[in-house]
């Protein structure tokens, strides 16, 4: 019984000792702008990130979607213009975002750095398609044989996004209301 306000105090001062050493989200902003030279605006944070994924993933891929089922196949070179500057400013956003979290250690936008660059190489190449049936297809060429590739590329990108949304669904990492 004697060592039983030692072994209180020992447990208290443990407990106090590790809230001291706990890194904050502020504390991980600076030891990595710090340690990478990097001045990070000062609305990210790993939950502007994981909301900034999470619409992404359900509003934006939605609209994506609709555009690929339902406009696409018109190939009306304004809606490609407007889905491959969504699409260019959404990357921008994922990535400022995939900068942050790597960087202060909380890991990266799309589960891993494999997944990250799949899903960033697969916006890139429906980007470039697009880009290029904008600017150099013509509206007749592009109706009648020019759209194969776009589709296609659309369509695998929509696949890894959906896989990727239900990886994150199923480990409760995302929820959809």
């Amino acid at each position: 019984m004697k060592n039983l306000p030692v072994n209180v105090v020992a447990l208290l001062l443990a407990l106090a000792g590790s809230q001291a050493f706990a890194c904050d989200e502020a504390c991980k902003k600076d030891k990595a702008e710090q340690e990478h030279g990097v001045k990070f605006a000062s609305y990210l944070s790993a939950d502007f990130c994981h909301t900034t994924r999470a619409d992404f993933l359900i509003q934006d891929y939605r609209s994506l979607e609709k555009y690929r089922a339902e406009q696409l196949p018109g190939g009306h070179k304004g809606g490609m213009n407007n889905i491959r500057k969504l699409l260019e400013q959404r990357k921008e956003w994922l990535i400022e975002c995939d900068d942050y979290l790597r960087l202060t250690g909380q890991g990266r936008i799309f589960r891993d750095k494999a997944t990250t660059d799949q899903i960033f190489a697969a916006i890139d190449k429906v980007t470039k398609e697009l880009n290029g049936l904008v600017y150099n297809g013509s509206q007749d060429v592009i109706v009648s044989n020019g759209l194969d590739i776009a589709e296609q590329d659309f369509d695998k990108m929509l696949g890894m996004l959906d896989h990727h949304k239900t990886q994150l669904q199923l480990r409760g990492q995302l929820v959809i209301r």
